[in-house]
């Protein structure tokens, strides 16, 4: 089990940071940071999992279903994302969390635009 653990703990750091990096200063996501486990809970603005999930999905990032952590996959607020990094190598991570959070920034900007909350889109970095 530690061995396991020493595989996983930095990958679930790197999440963090890149998470922290691009998306802390949006204030359009938070996020878990488990001590066991095998997911994180990446909350986006409400309204956008889906939208973010299918931005992802279209540049070949694989992530789980936008509200997979919910009963019948449905999340009331639209805004859950599961994250497992277990699987891919600590450089695919690294490129895929950052281009998660891309989307997840381009995601929130629509919204906030198509609700006239033109000053309120998130600050890229």
């Amino acid at each position: 089990m530690l061995r396991h653990q020493q595989i996983l703990a930095p990958k679930f750091a790197l999440v963090a940071e890149v998470l922290d990096q691009r998306l802390s200063e949006s204030k359009i996501a938070s996020w878990t940071e488990p001590k066991g486990g095998y997911f994180i809970s990446l909350d986006v603005l409400p309204g956008t999992a889906r939208r973010t999930v299918a931005l992802a999905k279209d540049v070949g990032i694989a992530v789980t279903e936008a509200g997979a952590s919910f009963p019948y996959r449905k999340d009331p607020d639209d805004k859950n994302i599961r994250i497992a990094p277990s699987f891919p190598s600590v450089p695919d991570l690294r490129n895929a969390v950052d281009g998660l959070a891309t989307c997840a920034l381009l995601a929130a900007t629509e919204t906030l635009l198509n609700q006239g909350l033109a000053s309120s889109a998130p600050n890229v970095r």
